[in-house]
């Protein structure tokens, strides 16, 4: 068990005891609540934090503003919410990368286990084994028949080393036995626009992005990455189905707040955006990016964090992943 597994495991039981213990506090909150994002307007990540934000500000009667601080992969956002007052009004809104993947490839800026609190795991959606119409493949079966006849390997594209789109080609690739070419983009953008140029022969995309391109007939989708199917692609088997049992990989999206933050406050923080998650409106929301809500409690987070950090860091050291 690596230092972070268990630096994780540790703060999310020793915060659980805190909660336990806790007796009554002033009702949170008395003033406007910011969700840091640490990337771009307009993405999944952004759209998540920007739904949980409307179900909490409708719940409190209180603002709770979503703040854009990009760079770095995500560090940027992340460093300054571990520098924030730990008050339980600047919070982080959390995906797998920066969170999980980012500390394996090198220097980042903050220690995950030792500088923030988990709240609450808030969705999750699957990424999409897609290729174009003109390929020779209809199925996941087929797929590995003609990555297997290509002597120099197929080419396939991600959003940049170390994104989940990335990492779930090489857990895949990993999985099957196959061998492929990565070509890394920065961002899904650049990605996107070579593969529907027939310039990559396959990606793994999120649903969020993927979706659209299925729809309209521009990719055609082989399977989901997680063990159940997704909700707006029903009729993609998932990589479990076709055989490779227990594959259950997602893009993830957490709350989190910087280390030392009450327990109380936490705990109050917590039942909300459960709360929230449980509603209709949330779950309308996040259906429409293809994720879905999950909830739970802070202590679930930690586990679900030091497993994933766990998972992806032995990836990256057995894949021989290095940063750009």
């Amino acid at each position: 068990m690596n230092v972070i597994l268990k630096g994780l495991i540790t703060a999310a039981l020793a915060l659980g005891s805190a909660l336990a213990s806790a007796g009554p506090a002033e009702t949170f909150p008395q003033r406007p609540v910011t969700i840091v994002v640490p990337f771009t307007p307009g993405g999944a990540v952004d759209i998540v934090a920007r739904a949980v934000a409307a179900g909490l500000g409708e719940k409190w009667s209180q603002s709770v503003v979503v703040e854009n601080k990009p760079g770095g992969g995500g560090a940027i956002g992340i460093q300054y919410v571990t520098r924030a007052k730990a008050d339980g009004y600047t919070l982080l809104l959390g995906s797998v990368g920066p969170v999980t993947v980012n500390p394996s490839l090198g220097p980042v800026g903050y220690d995950v286990a030792k500088d923030l609190a988990p709240i609450v795991l808030l969705a999750k959606t699957p990424a999409v084994l897609v290729t174009l119409p003109s390929t020779p493949v209809h199925d996941g079966a087929q797929f590995v028949k003609w990555a297997k006849s290509k002597p120099s390997g197929l080419n396939y594209g991600s959003a940049g080393t170390g994104n989940i789109t990335h990492l779930v080609s090489e857990y895949f690739l990993s999985s099957a036995g196959l061998t492929a070419n990565h070509i890394p983009y920065k961002g899904s953008a650049p990605a996107i626009t070579d593969m529907l140029g027939g310039r990559l022969d396959f990606m793994f995309d999120v649903v969020p992005t993927a979706q659209p391109l299925i729809k309209s007939g521009k990719y055609r989708a082989l399977a989901v990455t997680t063990i159940k199917r997704s909700d707006v692609l029903p009729d993609v088997p998932t990589l479990d189905e076709l055989g490779y049992k227990g594959f259950d990989v997602s893009s993830w999206f957490s709350l989190m707040a910087p280390a030392g933050t009450p327990a109380n406050v936490i705990a109050q923080i917590n039942a909300a955006v459960n709360d929230v998650l449980r509603s209709n409106a949330a779950r309308e929301r996040l259906s429409a990016i293809g994720a879905y809500s999950a909830g739970g409690t802070p202590e679930q987070l930690g586990q679900f964090v030091a497993s994933e950090t766990q998972r992806w860091s032995k990836l990256i050291e057995d894949r021989g992943i290095h940063a750009n």
